[in-house]
Order: C-alpha cells, then structure tokens, then sequence
C-alpha cells in the first residue's frame, strides 16, 4: 500500500512539474513575442544604392530603428522591375518581421508583364504606406530638345532612335516612358539600368538621351544646371517646378502618382505588424523624414496595414491599363 503512495505521489510531483514546465514555456513563447524585435532586422529595397528609393527607406529604417531598439539593415536587390527584393523575401523568409521589404508600384505591375510564382495580393502582409514620388522626364542640358514636342518631332523622324534610360525594365520610370511614347504615336529604345544614379550618369555621359525618374533623383543634376526637366506626370503644375508642364498639360492622359510602402511575408503575426507600423509611422511623422521629403519632392502619404491592403487590391486591378497603354501586357 505504501509502495502505492509513493507511486502516486510521484506520478502527481513529475505532473506538476510538466504542468510547470508547460506553463514556463508559454510565458517563454509570450516574452519572446513581446521583446520583438531582439535582433537586426533585414528591409530588402528593390532599387540600387544611390537614387530616390534607397535615400527614403536609408533614412526611415534609421529612423525607425530608433523606435524599435534593433538596427534595420538596408539590403539592394534590384531586378525584376524592382519586384525581385520583396518577391525573394516572400518565398525564402518567415513571416517574423526579421525581413521585411520596400514596396513601390511595381509589385501591382509585373505580373501582367511577365509570368511570376507570386501573388502581389496573397503572398505579402501590407504594413504601411510611407510615402509617394513624383515622376518627371529629364534630357541632359545640353541636348537640342528644349520641350516634349521637340523629343516626339526627333522620335516620329527616327523610328526607335531616341533612347530612354531608366532604373531598370518594368519599373514605373520604364513604363512611363513606354506610355507616353504610345500615346505621341512614336517608338523609343529604352535602356533598362541598375539603379536610377546609373540612368543619370549614362544621360549626362550621352549614352542615353532622355531619362524618366523620381524628381528627388533628378535634382541633384537639374540644380546645378547638369538636366532639364521636359515635363512631369503629376495631376497639375506646381509651383516649385516652375516652367515644367504636366503630360495631361500637353495633351497626354498620363497622370502617375506612385505611392511606396512597407510589405513582408504572408501571416505575420498581428502584433508584430503593428509594432512595424509605429515604428516607420513614427519614422515617417518625424521632422527630419519630412524635411528628407521636401528635399526628394515627394508627398506623405501614411496608410495603416488595413488601408495599405485595400489600397493594394485597388491598384493591382487598375494598373493593368497603364501595362496595356504602354504596350507591355504579357500574352497567356
């Protein structure tokens, strides 16, 4: 009977001791969740070092690092249209808010350009709207095309003769450009690039003629009297481009505001979301982001993850029209 007791007080004492040891691990689990982040976190941009792109999310991971008490790492992968880096980090990483990625227009774009084993809507958690560019079109300063006519009168007398640089194939630059050429009703040679610097330095070297890009990348070259802006695709004129027509201005019914964001992998936990969106809410309110925004030219524009998610869905329905007027909608 004694050997009994024993034999039932023990079983009860290594019970109790897995009950606790259960529950130790639950707190565990709850802690560990809570401390994120409690390593570097890794923010794939899709553009190389140097332009309008890598400068924004340089200073909002430093900015909200600051709010996180992790550094944020900024990796360049540019490629695919500028899908490469958030479309790598949706197959290859776990959702657990240690890589994350910049979005820009491009990711509701490709896939009706090229045939892709991603979904831009399924395969990511929409974190944050951050901002939005303004697109302009640029010719080095000595070229002899002092207005958008005098680049289609060029175009329409050389078939595929004016060459246009941009960031790279399927970018927003690249389609722009295809766009407007589609509607003057003239063929261009576009020169796909690495990164928006290298467009530029290939426009003032005279290895391309005209470029398309954020305004904050042309100018550094514009104010120094290196570039000329021939026009913008913004909805009207605005005073500090002052002298630069609108494509809609002119006739052409291209109006582009591109907003650009924060994604990561699908099913990141809710809590772990959130805690990014303050953060890079928190970047993007500071003083210094705005200031870094008046100086680029770009536009605030904070969108919580629900509203980042609707906005997406939205887009990716309506960008396929700006994929067909530029003559770049893949075939089945």
């Amino acid at each position: 009977m004694g050997r009994f007791d024993m034999g039932w007080l023990g079983t009860t004492l290594r019970c109790g001791l897995m009950a606790a040891g259960l529950a130790c691990a639950v707190i565990g689990v709850a802690s560990a969740q809570e401390a994120y982040p409690a390593r570097p976190i890794r923010l794939l941009v899709g553009f190389g070092p140097g332009g309008a792109t890598d400068i924004t999310f340089r200073k909002l991971g430093e900015l909200a690092s600051k709010q996180l008490g992790q550094p944020i790492i900024i990796e360049n992968k540019p490629g695919a249209g500028a899908t490469l880096a958030p479309s790598t980090m949706a197959k290859t990483d776990s959702p657990d808010g240690y890589t994350i990625a910049a979005a820009t227009a491009g990711l509701l774009r490709y896939p009706y350009m090229q045939k892709v084993d991603w979904n831009p809507i399924r395969d990511f958690t929409w974190i944050a709207g951050l901002g939005g560019y303004t697109f302009v079109l640029a010719v080095n300063a000595d070229s002899p095309f002092k207005t958008v006519g005098d680049l289609v009168a060029y175009a329409k007398a050389n078939p595929g003769g004016l060459t246009i640089a941009t960031a790279g194939a399927g970018t927003t630059m690249h389609l722009l450009a295809e766009a407007l050429a589609g509607m003057a009703g003239v063929e261009i040679t576009h020169v796909g690039y690495r990164s928006s610097s290298e467009a530029g330095t290939a426009v003032l070297g005279g290895h391309a003629m005209a470029t398309v890009d954020a305004v904050g990348t042309i100018l550094p070259y514009t104010e120094p009297g290196k570039m000329r802006m021939l026009l913008s695709f913004d909805p009207q004129p605005v005073d500090w481009l002052a002298g630069v027509p609108t494509a809609k201005s002119l006739g052409y019914d291209l109006v582009y505001p591109a907003p650009y964001g924060l994604v990561g992998p699908k099913n990141m936990p809710p809590e772990i979301v959130g805690k990014l969106y303050q953060a890079f809410k928190a970047a993007a309110d500071s003083d210094e982001y705005r200031k870094l925004l008046e100086t680029l030219r770009q536009t605030a524009w904070t969108r919580t993850p629900g509203e980042y998610e609707q906005w997406a869905r939205e887009f990716y329905v309506s960008e396929r029209s700006l994929v067909e007027r530029a003559k770049l909608l893949r075939q089945p």
